[in-house]
């Protein structure tokens, strides 16, 4: 009953003129049938899968079901969606993974929201048996925790393969990754030149062989955390990095101060190091926030510039 109440919502919005699935796949010639069938059953049928060269039938499984198959140029599943983004006609794309683990009942919900963000990430709630193991869990929230740090967001699930996106600011994002670590990407550049949010969704065991290796991809993605936010958030990373010298500084002082009081002696050299490292830390932060308004003011001017240049080439 709400399957049918949720497709007669969605086709009531003529969804498929205001949003493309994009699908990135390689060898998911199971998973990706499950998907595309799913979205078929909401009415969903505006789906664009884009295959990584796939090595079983995954492509002629998708097209046997009716879905648009183009295949990417570049590495990983960014080069999967920069073409993806070459080819989007409508206002905004939804990216999903072609493994069934995303419920797409749950499209409803970002829907919502659509027009007041650049991305609606969906954080996932897990609702079977195995759909995700405890390290699993634990890595994410590590990883989302470092990424709320050093960019200045309030995210729960940074690595979330199912989110909806405005085209036109995908079309300004310039993509450098080529892993599992292109949705913190995406998110770090949107969260440092526009809006963001995530809704609640449903997250199931995956169809077919897992690809993600959580070390191995969780310190790989950790390590980009770092890399991005020095470049789309400066202010806050050297800040970070700086604010690290408050601890020596006040231990010098706080000891400089306790031997003072219980002994009478007054030890300068250390107070004085405790005090110059107190500055450096103090000058470094506020070098930091004059970084980020620059950078970010940069970053809006860069977009009003792409903005116009389309308009005129339009």
């Amino acid at each position: 009953m709400m399957g049918i109440e949720i497709k007669e919502r969605l086709k009531a919005l003529d969804l498929n003129k205001l949003i493309t699935v994009v699908i990135p796949t390689l060898n998911e010639e199971q998973g990706v049938a499950e998907v595309i069938k799913e979205l078929h059953s909401l009415g969903i049928t505006n789906i664009l899968v884009v295959d990584g060269y796939s090595k079983d039938r995954t492509v002629d499984v998708a097209k046997g079901l009716g879905a648009r198959v183009i295949y990417q140029h570049g590495k990983g599943k960014t080069g999967a969606l920069k073409t993806a983004v070459e080819h989007v006609n409508t206002p905004y794309m939804l990216v999903m993974d072609g493994d069934y683990t995303y419920d797409a009942s749950s499209i409803e919900r970002f829907l919502q929201h659509m027009d007041n963000y650049d991305e609606i990430i969906g954080a996932r709630i897990p609702v079977e048996d195995g759909s995700m193991s405890r390290l699993h869990k634990f890595g994410n929230a590590v990883i989302t925790k470092v990424f709320n740090l050093l960019m200045n967001t309030n995210l729960s699930d940074v690595c979330s393969g199912m989110y909806m996106l405005k085209t036109e600011t995908m079309r300004e994002i310039d993509l450098n990754t080529s892993g599992f670590d292109v949705e913190v990407e995406i998110a770090a550049q949107i969260a440092s030149i526009g809006s963001i949010t995530e809704v609640p969704i449903n997250y199931r065991a995956r169809v077919g062989r897992q690809k993600l290796s959580t070390w191995r991809h969780g310190f790989r993605i950790i390590s980009s955390i770092f890399n991005l936010a020095k470049l789309h958030n400066p202010g806050a990373f050297y800040s970070l990095l700086v604010s690290l010298l408050l601890i020596p500084a006040g231990i010098m002082l706080f000891n400089s101060f306790m031997e003072m009081v219980y002994t009478g002696k007054f030890s300068s050299n250390w107070f004085l190091v405790g005090v110059a490292l107190l500055l450096v830390a103090i000058q470094g932060m506020s070098v930091g926030v004059l970084s980020l308004v620059v950078k970010r003011s940069q970053m809006r001017l860069m977009r009003m510039m792409r903005r116009q240049l389309g308009r005129v080439y339009t």
